[in-house]
């Protein structure tokens, strides 16, 4: 086959390590931490069945006919009026729903960055975000993190010259890390000041376990070039892929050309089903219902990682999301340990990717929320044991 009929930006579009190892182990009887995968147990599948019938039976005809790109309507009005209670003034028309908050950053990656352009990002971060940069070929000035989340006194620097800034605040994927207060208000002041684009991705916002929720960078300046992204997969299911994005009218109407000529619109049917679960008042309850598995399973991890791995590897501790990010020391290779791990039956997923600038091959991240308390126990019992007798 000619590769030389790729496009220049292909040579930089790698299959995703997660999904590689989701495929590989799939087969398997393994227990796996790797992916990012909810559980299917806690899926509304009977909720979602009564309303996809009602929404054909009432409404089939529009929903399963062509939509207006930006979404239907009653839905961003529904998501508008979410979104104002995380503090974010928007009307409706400035929502686009999107199938999924993946394609929230695909378009607005599209839409803002040309090649070599400069992206602030935190290492570690979101693998799909890093792939999907990467395809427009950008230049990456990274940002460290801590217990508190992005360390933003160096940011005057790291945003001298840079385009645009992305950030998960909340519950990081991998880190499962949370932003400060603080250093939200920092944050928003120091890319108001740069004049660069901040893209916030709130992907994980509902799961919160512990703490007081904290506001949204987006909503703590006014800048005009703060887009701020969401999904219903992880308070609802993945398969519905419903996402959305949010910013300035001007923004919002760049986004929506580009959207049009992507896919036209995220399923008619598709956001129906989620206007009405919404409407009819059961998202709070399932969200609820998330939280309260979540919460102990992410407790049967850290609690089974200080019986087990304690003074061989260090670990986040998350106040919410999904992930526990783990540190071994700086001579280890994580991809080392995965080889050993899988013989034994247990997945992770190694940290280098997570690093666009190349570090983080002594990190791992591990899902807590895919298996059940049972698995997640002998499962890192099985991963402590190896690590010690690696290390040996």
């Amino acid at each position: 086959m000619n590769k030389s009929l790729f496009a220049q930006r292909m040579g930089r579009v790698t299959p995703s390590a997660i999904m590689e190892l989701v495929k590989t182990t799939a087969a398997g009887d393994y227990i796996s931490f790797a992916s990012g995968l909810p559980d299917p147990c806690v899926f509304p599948q009977e909720a979602l069945r009564t309303l996809a019938d009602d929404v054909l039976t009432r409404d089939g005809r529009a929903a399963l006919q062509y939509g207006a790109a930006e979404g239907y309507p009653p839905l961003r009005a529904s998501v508008a009026e979410m979104l104002a209670q995380r503090g974010l003034v928007v009307t409706s028309n400035q929502v686009l729903i999107t199938t999924g908050s993946q394609q929230a950053l695909d378009l607005v990656a599209r839409a803002l960055l040309n090649p070599e352009d400069r992206v602030v990002i935190e290492s570690p971060s979101y693998l799909a975000g890093i792939q999907l940069f990467d395809s427009a070929e950008v230049d990456y000035q990274t940002v460290p993190m801590d217990a508190e989340g992005m360390v933003v006194e160096g940011l005057p620097a790291a945003l001298n010259g840079a385009k645009l800034l992305y950030t998960l605040p909340n519950f990081q994927n991998p880190t499962g890390l949370t932003l400060s207060a603080t250093r939200r208000v920092e944050l928003a002041r120091r890319v108001v000041e740069a004049g660069v684009a901040i893209v916030e991705d709130d992907a994980y916002h509902d799961l919160r376990y512990d703490g007081e929720r904290l506001p949204t960078v987006s909503s703590l300046e006014k800048n005009p070039w703060a887009i701020y992204t969401g999904s219903f997969s992880k308070v609802i299911a993945p398969g519905i892929r419903v996402g959305y994005l949010c910013g300035s009218p001007a923004v919002i109407e760049r986004l929506t050309c580009l959207k049009q000529i992507t896919d036209l619109h995220t399923g008619s049917l598709t956001q129906r089903i989620v206007y009405e679960y919404c409407a009819r008042g059961f998202l709070e309850p399932g969200i609820q219902r998330l939280r309260d598995v979540y919460r102990a399973r992410r407790d049967v991890m850290l609690a089974a990682l200080q019986d087990h791995c304690s003074g061989v590897v260090t670990w986040s501790r998350p106040q919410g999301g999904m992930f526990i990010f783990c540190t071994l020391t700086e001579d280890r290779d994580a991809s080392d340990l995965l080889q050993l791990a899988l013989a034994r039956g247990v997945v992770f997923v190694p940290g280098a990717g997570f690093h666009a600038n190349g570090s983080g091959r002594n990190t791992f991240r591990l899902n807590f929320v895919s298996a059940d308390p049972e698995k997640i126990r002998s499962g890192i019992s099985i991963l402590g044991d190896t690590i010690r007798e690696w290390l040996a």
